[in-house]
């Protein structure tokens, strides 16, 4: 069912893993996707995977100033997009809280979100003159739990909750929502190639369900998000988690 005929989404951190299968479900719900991702080999593998349509794939680097400013200027020239979809990973070296620095701490903390606030305020004009808007960020349990190591990823994606309910405060009148998805641990690419078989066994079975999630088990949650159906439902954090948050302790 095409529930997204006639928006357009922006999904940023769209090369491979969580970002593909979302861009994957927008265009097969009709929506015309604009993927955004450093690597233009895993946007070409995207390309052969989308539905149809007049999809754009911008090789750009939001980490930048310039790549910022790039991304403002392409949706100038093709458009504004009712959907945005923040799955932007820009990582950080991991360090103890016992030797971060100040310096390393307000370098990193704001960078996965830095891009928004480029194109936010022609973007929510566009979306309270359409009556229609999204803001989905993909979050992450450890910005409710601490992670060794990880202080800064665990206030990028608070800082990101954050900004995202204040946008449901302010933006709900306009018809714009701003939700967030908190996967837990989910086998993507990228993390079957950092962490050993080993690690990635125990961590699967961290949760009620006994098992790693997918992909496509967290772009299902977003296509709900982003789809008229989810018009009353703002300003919620929804954990895709296999219920790692319900118990103190696994049997």
């Amino acid at each position: 069912m095409q529930t997204l005929t006639n928006k357009t989404a922006l999904v940023a951190g769209a090369g491979i893993g969580i970002g593909h299968a979302i861009c994957k479900i927008l265009s097969e719900a009709g929506a015309t996707v604009i993927a955004v991702a450093r690597n233009t080999e895993h946007l070409q593998q995207l390309k052969e995977k989308l539905q149809p349509g007049n999809h754009q794939y911008w090789s750009i680097d939001l980490s930048t100033n310039e790549g910022q400013q790039e991304l403002l200027n392409k949706l100038e020239q093709f458009s504004f997009p009712h959907i945005v979809i923040n799955n932007l990973h820009i990582p950080a070296e991991k360090k103890r809280l016992i030797n971060a620095s100040k310096d390393y701490f307000s370098k990193n903390f704001t960078a996965n979100i830095d891009h928004l606030f480029v194109i936010m305020e022609k973007t929510l004009q566009f979306q309270r003159a359409e009556k229609f808007g999204r803001w989905i960020g993909i979050s992450s349990m450890t910005a409710h739990s601490g992670v060794p190591g990880q202080s800064v990823y665990s206030a990028q994606k608070a800082a990101m909750e954050s900004v995202f309910i204040n946008l449901a405060v302010e933006e709900g009148k306009y018809g714009i929502t701003s939700n967030l998805v908190a996967p837990g641990f989910i086998e993507t690419p990228s993390v079957l190639s950092r962490i050993p078989k080993a690690v990635t066994d125990m961590l699967s079975t961290g949760n009620v369900m006994k098992r790693a999630g997918t992909s496509e088990e967290v772009a299902a949650a977003v296509a709900f998000f982003a789809s008229p159906q989810a018009s009353y439902i703002t300003g919620i954090t929804l954990p895709v988690s296999g219920g790692a948050e319900l118990a103190w302790y696994f049997t």
